[in-house]
C-alpha cells in the first residue's frame, strides 16, 4: 500500500494505492556466473600509489579474466592517459588493454586512477583505484616531496633546482652557483 499525507503529522492518508509485485522463480540448468576478475601487475593493486616521472612516458596493462567475453575495461584516467583498444590474449580466457601517459610538468601531483572490466553478460569486476603521482626525479640540487615536486637547497630554484640564485643579481656576467658570479669576458666583481 502506498500512500501520501498533506503533512508529516498526519494520520489520515490523502490518497491510497495497492503495490504488487509479480516475481517469476523457475529452475535453471544453467549455474550463475561470477563477474570478471583483474589479474593486473602488483603495481595496480587497489590502493597503491605509482610514481610516474614528468615528462616520460609510462605504460603497464590492465588484464581481465572472464569465462564470458569482456566487453570492456572503464578507465577513470587523469588528462593525457590513454588505453589501446580490447585485445584478446590467444588461448587463454583473457582481455588486456595497454595504458600510456606521459605527464607534464603542469600535472605534478597526485591523481586517482580508478578501472573496471565488464563482460558481455553486463556483469562488472570489483573496482580498483590507484594514486599516480607525478613526480620530477631529476632534483639536482634538492629533493623531491610526497607531492613528486622539488624542494630545493638553500641558494637553488627551479623545476628541478637547477638554477643558482645569487645575491645581489649577476649584472655583467651568470649565476653559476648560490652567490657565484660567473663574469662576461672584460668584466669583474
Amino acid at each position: 500500500q502506498i500512500e501520501d499525507f498533506t503533512s508529516t503529522t498526519s494520520s489520515v492518508p490523502m490518497s491510497s494505492v495497492p503495490l504488487q509485485f509479480l516475481v517469476n522463480v523457475y529452475s535453471s540448468s544453467s549455474t550463475c556466473g561470477s563477474g570478471p576478475s583483474l589479474s593486473c601487475s602488483a603495481t595496480l593493486q587497489d590502493g597503491s600509489v605509482v610514481y610516474v616521472t614528468v615528462g616520460l612516458l609510462w605504460q603497464e596493462s590492465i588484464v581481465a579474466t572472464s569465462d564470458q567475453l569482456i566487453a570492456e575495461i572503464v578507465t577513470f584516467s587523469p588528462l593525457g592517459l590513454t588505453k589501446s583498444s580490447l585485445q584478446h590474449i590467444p588461448s587463454t580466457r583473457n582481455w588486456m588493454v595497454i595504458l600510456s601517459w606521459t605527464p607534464e610538468y603542469s600535472q605534478i601531483g597526485p591523481h586517482i586512477f580508478c578501472f573496471s572490466a565488464i563482460d558481455n553478460m553486463e556483469l562488472s569486476s570489483e573496482l580498483r583505484c590507484v594514486t599516480l603521482i607525478v613526480a620530477i626525479y631529476d632534483c639536482l640540487h634538492g629533493r623531491v616531496t610526497e607531492c613528486g615536486t622539488c624542494q630545493c637547497d638553500t641558494g637553488w630554484t627551479g623545476h628541478n633546482c637547477s638554477k643558482a640564485i645569487c645575491k645581489p643579481h649577476c649584472e655583467n656576467g651568470e649565476c653559476v652557483l648560490p652567490d657565484t658570479c660567473s663574469c662576461d669576458s672584460g668584466w669583474t666583481g
